[in-house]
C-alpha cells in the first residue's frame, strides 16, 4: 500500500524507472506534504499500512527529531526530505537522497540520516551496504552521547542480526525494543520475524522460513497490522514451494495477492508476483509464470531499487521463456548474470546454464554449472546445489555414467524436506537409468503429480531437458521393424544385407541375453556349416555397430560382443516391446492391488502396444517366445480395461479387440454378447453369438446359452464380472460348461471362412501344420 490510502493530498507524480532516478537531482519537496511536527505519525500510519520500508524507518527512527526543530542542520534536511519523498509515494527518490550521505558528523541528525540508509539497505536486500551504514550510526551515536541514538542504533543491530539468519532476536522481550512506544513493540517482532524468513529463504532452508513466515501472519493479525499479512502470506508460499507443496503454496501465494488487490495498494507487489511466478513455474505452468513475473518487473520499474528481487524475478522469467522463445530467454538470462551481485549470481549462473541446455549449448551450459556448483557449496546454498546438480549431469558428455550425482541431489532434497524436487532427481535418475529403473520413473511421476507439478515439456528445468533428450538408439519391434537413431529412422541402405538387421531382431528377441555365436550362425545360416559362416557373422556385427553407433563419452556401444557370444544392452538401447512389457506390468499390479491409478496406467500399456512382436517374421521360432508373451500381457490389459470402462462403447472396442485377438476367447465373447443385449443391440447381439458358437463347435464344445443348435438365443448368458451368484442348486449354463472338458484333436481342416484353429493370432496362421494328442 502507498501513501495514497494515508492521506491522498500528499501523493505527487509517481517515480519512474527507479535505476534512471538514482542519477537525478531530487525534486524539491511538494508543500502540501507533512511538516516536521507530522513526520512521525504519518511514517507510523505508513507502516501500519503495509509499508515494510516505513516499518523498518520507523523502527530505526528517534522519536524526540520528529517536533519543532530548533537548529536546521544539513543531515536533518536530507533525511527529512527523504522522508518526505517517501511519504509521497516516491521510494526510488527517497533511497537516491540518503544514497551519498557525508560521511562523519556526531549529532543526531547523522545518526538519524545513516540509520535511514540503512533501512533502505536492508529492505532492498543489501545487508552488506546495510551493515556499513550502520557502523557509521554507532560513530556517531558513540559521538552525541543521546540516549535515544544509542536505542535506536542498537535497534537497528537487531535487525540486521535477524537478516543474518539470528532467530534469537525473534525470541527477546521488550528490552529489545528500549526507546519504542508500547504499540512499536509488535511491529518491531514482526519485522524481526520476516528477516530471518527472508534470510532462511535465500539460503535455502524453507522449514524455518516457513515457522517465522507463519508466526507473523499470527503476529500481524493479533496487532492489527493486517497490512503486513499479504508480504507474511507471500514468505509463507516461497517456503512452502522449496518445500514441494506447491498446491498449499499457489493457495498462499493466491491469497496474498487478493488482499494487496483489496487494499488498493502496491506495498512489496513485486515480491509477491515474483514468487507467484516461481510457485507457477515449478507446476511447470508457463504462461502463468510468465504473466506474474512480467508484472513484477513492472512493478520494480515504478518502485524502489530493489536489485537482489530484480536478479530473481529475471532468473525466473528466463527459464519461463524458454517454453516459447529461446533467444528471449538467453536474453534475460544475460540480464541476470550481469546485475546479480554474489548471493545471487549462482541463480543466475543456473538459468543462463538451463538455457544454454534447450538451445543445444552443452558447452555454456556445462560452464555454467561448474561455477553454479562451486558458488553454491561456498554459500551453503543446497536448493541451488541440488539445481547445479541436475545441470551438471544433463550437460556432460555421458549423462548416463554421471547419474551417481543426481543420488547426492536427491539425498540433499531429503534434507530440505522438498518432496516434489525429490521426486524430480529421482525421474531424470531413472530415464537415465534405462529399462530397469522403469519402476521407479512411474513412481517418481506419481510423486510429482501429486505435487501439482505438469510433466509436459516447458520450462528449462532438468524435467523438460530428460523429455526432449532423444535416445541415441531406439528400436521399435511391436508392429512394423523400425530403428532409429538419434530420432530419425535408418534408411535401409545403411543395413547393406537383411541378415544385418535379422541379427538385431535375433538380440533383441533374447532380451539382453547373450547369444552364443554358433547359435547365431545356426539361425541366420541354417543350412550352412559354422566354419563357413563364422566370418560372414564378424561382417555383420561390424555392420551393426556402424548403424548403431558406437560407444560415445567413455561408455560402451549398444552391441556386446566377445569370443563366444553376443549380446544388445537394453540400458543403451530403448526398445519398445521391453517399455510395454514393463508398462503392462506395472499395470496389472496395481489392478490386483486396487489401486485408483490402475486405469491410467492400464491405458498407457494398451498405448504402447503397436501391433505383434516382429509382425514381419511370423513363421521364425525364435520370434514366438516374446511374441507370445507379450500378445498375453496385452490380452491381460485389453481385459482389465473392459472392466473399468464405464462407457458402453467403450466397453465394446475392447470386447472386440479381444475377441478379434482370440476368436476362442469364450469369456470375452459371452461378456460382449451380454453388453449388446444390455444396450439394446438385440440383432447384434445375435450375430456375435452365433459366430461364438461357430468357434465352440469346431473345438467340440456346446455353446453356453443354448441347448440345441437350432434353438434361439436364450436368456442372456451369465456375465463374466459383477453378476450375482445363481440360486442355490441351480445348475448353470456356465456349470455345464466348466466340466473339464478334453482338448480337442487340432486340425487346419476347418470350414469356410474360419480362421485356422491352430493359429493363436489369426492373422498370421501357420499353413499344414496339426497337432496330434
Amino acid at each position: 500500500m502507498s501513501g495514497d490510502q494515508i492521506r491522498p493530498g500528499w501523493r505527487s507524480t509517481p517515480t519512474r524507472n527507479a535505476r534512471k532516478d538514482e542519477h537525478r537531482t531530487p525534486r524539491a519537496p511538494d508543500a502540501r506534504l507533512p511538516g516536521d511536527a507530522e513526520l512521525g505519525g504519518a511514517l507510523r500510519r505508513l507502516a501500519d499500512a503495509g509499508d515494510r520500508t516505513a516499518a523498518h524507518l520507523c523502527l530505526v527512527a528517534q522519536p524526540m527529531l520528529f517536533g519543532p526543530v530548533a537548529r536546521r542542520t544539513p543531515l536533518g534536511d536530507t533525511w527529512r526530505d527523504a522522508l518526505r519523498r517517501h511519504l509521497a509515494g516516491a521510494p526510488g527518490e527517497a533511497a537516491a537522497r540518503l544514497a551519498d550521505v557525508p560521511l562523519g558528523g556526531t549529532a543526531a541528525d547523522a545518526v538519524q540520516v545513516h540509520c535511514f540508509a540503512a533501512a533502505y539497505h536492508l529492505a532492498a536486500g543489501e545487508p552488506e551496504r546495510a551493515g556499513y551504514a550502520a557502523e557509521e550510526a554507532a560513530r556517531a551515536a558513540a559521538g552525541c552521547r543521546l540516549p535515544a541514538a544509542a536505542q535506536a542504533v542498537a535497534r537497528l543491530g537487531v535487525l540486521l542480526a535477524a537478516a543474518g539468519g539470528d532467530e534469537a532476536p525473534t525470541r527477546g522481550g521488550p528490552d529489545l525494543a528500549a526507546g519504542l512506544p508500547r504499540p512499536d513493540f509488535g511491529l518491531f517482532r514482526l519485522m524481526l520475524h520476516f528477516e530471518v524468513a527472508h534470510q532462511a529463504l535465500r539460503t535455502g532452508n524453507a522449514g524455518p522460513a516457513l515457522r517465522h513466515a507463519e508466526a507473523a501472519i499470527r503476529l500481524a493479525e493479533a496487532t492489527g497490522g493486517s497490512g503486513h499479512e499479504p508480504y507474511a502470506l507471500s514468505l509463507a508460499a516461497a517456503a512452502k514451494c522449496q518445500l514441494g507443496r506447491l498446491e498449499d503454496a499457489l493457495a498462499d501465494g493466491a491469497a496474498g495477492q487478493r488482499l494487496r488487490e483489496l487494499a488498493g495498494g502496491s506495498t512489496e507487489e513485486a515480491f509477491g508476483l515474483a514468487v507467484l511466478g516461481m510457485v507457477h513455474r515449478r507446476r511447470r505452468e508457463p504462461r502463468q509464470a510468465r504473466q506474474a513475473l512480467e508484472q513484477a518487473l513492472a512493478a520494480l520499474d515504478s518502485g524502489v531499487r530493489r536489485p537482489a528481487l530484480r536478479v530473481w524475478v529475471l532468473t525466473e522469467l528466463a527459464r519461463v521463456r524458454a517454453a516459447d522463445d529461446l533467444r528471449a530467454a538467453r536474453d534475460l538470462a544475460e540480464r541476470a548474470v550481469t546485475l546479480a551481485g554474489d548471493a545471487e549470481r549462482s541463480s543466475a549462473l543456473l538459468a543462463r546454464g538451463w538455457v544454454a541446455l534447450l538451445a543445444g549449448d552443452t558447452g555454456r551450459a556445462h560452464h555454467d554449472a561448474a561455477d553454479a556448483r562451486t558458488g553454491a557449496t561456498l554459500d551453503r546454498r543446497r536448493a541451488t546445489l541440488v539445481q547445479a546438480l541436475q545441470l551438471t549431469v544433463l550437460a556432460s558428455a555421458d549423462p548416463r555414467a554421471a547419474t551417481g550425482l543426481l543420488d547426492d541431489a536427491a539425498t540433499l532434497c531429503q534434507e530440505l524436506g522438498d518432496r516434489a524436487e525429490e521426486a524430480a532427481v529421482r525421474l531424470i535418475a531413472a530415464r537415465l537409468r534405462g529399462r530397469r529403473a522403469r519402476r521407479g520413473a512411474e513412481g517418481a511421476e506419481q510423486q510429482l503429480r501429486r505435487c501439482g507439478v505438469r510433466l509436459d515439456p516447458g520450462v528449462a528445468d532438468g524435467l523438460t531437458a530428460i523429455t526432449l533428450r532423444v535416445p541415441a538408439v531406439a528400436v521399435h519391434t511391436l508392429g512394423d521393424f523400425r530403428v532409429f537413431r538419434s530420432g530419425t529412422v535408418v534408411p535401409y541402405r545403411e543395413w547393406q544385407s537383411k541378415k544385418a538387421r535379422d541379427l538385431l531382431k535375433i538380440l533383441v528377441a533374447h532380451r539382453g541375453r547373450a547369444v552364443p555365436r554358433s547359435r547365431l550362425m545356426e539361425l541366420l545360416w541354417p543350412d550352412e556349416t559354422p566354419s563357413r559362416t563364422a566370418n560372414r557373422l564378424s561382417v555383420l556385427l561390424s555392420t551393426l555397430r556402424r548403424v548403431l553407433g558406437t560407444g560415445q563419452g567413455g561408455g560402451h556401444g549398444p552391441v556386446l560382443a566377445d569370443r563366444s557370444s553376443v549380446a544388445i544392452d537394453l540400458n543403451v538401447v530403448d526398445v519398445d516391446v521391453e517399455a510395454f512389457l514393463i508398462a503392462a506390468e506395472e499395470a496389472q499390479a496395481a489392478q490386483r492391488a486396487g489401486h485408483a491409478d490402475a486405469p491410467r496406467l492400464l491405458a498407457r500399456a494398451d498405448e504402447l502396444y503397436g501391433g505383434d512382436f516382429l509382425a514381419d517374421d511370423p513363421y521364425d521360432d525364435w520370434t514366438q517366445p516374446l511374441r507370445e508373451e507379450a500378445q498375453a500381457a496385452h490380452t491381460s490389459v485389453l481385459r482389465a480395461l473392459a472392466q473399468h470402462a464405464g462407457d458402453t462403447d467403450q466397453k465394446l472396442v475392447y470386447l472386440m479387440r479381444l475377441v478379434h485377438r482370440d476368436p476362442y476367447d469364450e469369456d470375452a465373447h459371452l461378456e460382449l454378447v451380454q453388453v449388446l443385449r444390455g444396450a439394446g443391440r438385440h440383432g447384434e447381439a445375435e450375430r456375435r453369438y452365433r459366430a461364438y458358437a461357430d468357434r465352440m463347435r469346431e473345438l467340440g464344445i456346446t455353446p453356453a446359452g443354448r441347448s440345441a443348435p437350432d434353438e434361439p438365443l436364450a436368456a442372456a448368458p451369465p456375465a463374466l464380472t459383477g453378476t450375482a451368484p445363481p440360486a442355490a442348486g441351480r445348475p448353470t449354463a456356465t456349470d455345464a460348461r466348466r466340466v473339464p472338458r478334453p482338448r480337442p484333436a487340432w486340425s487346419t481342416e476347418v470350414g469356410p471362412g474360419h480362421p485356422p484353429p491352430l493359429s493363436y493370432r489369426p492373422e498370421h496362421p501357420r499353413p499344414a501344420l496339426s497337432h496330434r494328442g
